[in-house]
């Protein structure tokens, strides 16, 4: 099934208003951004080919607490749980968006598991960060602005490559050629 604009526009628009507080993370290439993410993949139990990214997300904050990960950025300091809350096991479409006004977006739907993780984990956090690990690298952290029930989430990025590269991860696919972009949004009625 493709994703496409439409399909998500409404959950977009949701979650574009509950993450209007949203914070990206810039990533940092090379860097390690999780505690052992390799050994916490297998022990969950969950067999991802051999070249699939790995892909978690953590609840975050910007205060240290006990048993919380730091990870230095270069604004500042994130702090994150050991152990991810959700994985790419969670997800079932993961697609690069555009909007009407050429923002670049990664949009991800929840599979109905996930969708009830999702749900818990949110109205549990409402003023935390969710944070998006790919690989052992922080692609995104946005903040949780309200309880996310509706199995969708979506993320700005910079630029279309970004979110086609990011969306391509998430799905386990390598990342499209250079110069390949999203479709375009749809015309102005």
């Amino acid at each position: 099934m493709q994703l496409t604009l439409r399909k998500l526009a409404p959950a977009l628009v949701v979650m574009t208003l509950a993450l209007a507080g949203c914070k990206t993370a810039p990533t940092k290439s090379g860097a390690a951004a999780t505690p052992d993410a390799a050994g916490q993949q297998q022990s969950s139990g969950q067999q991802q080919p051999a070249t699939a990214s790995v892909v978690e997300f953590y609840v975050a904050q910007t205060q240290s607490a006990p048993g919380l990960v730091e990870v230095a950025l270069p604004d500042g300091k994130l702090y994150m749980q050991q152990q991810p809350v959700l994985t790419r096991a969670d997800l079932t479409e993961a697609a690069a968006l555009v909007d009407r006004q050429g923002a670049n977006f990664v949009g991800l739907r929840f599979s109905e598991a996930g969708t009830r993780k999702l749900t818990e984990i949110s109205t549990q956090n409402v003023g935390n960060m969710l944070a998006l690990v790919i690989d052992r690298e922080l692609i995104a952290a946005p903040r949780i602005g309200e309880p996310l029930n509706r199995g969708v989430l979506a993320f700005g990025v910079p630029s279309a490559q970004a979110a086609s590269d990011i969306a391509a991860k998430i799905r386990g696919e390598s990342a499209p050629a250079a110069g390949a972009a999203p479709a375009p949004a749809p015309a102005k009625p």
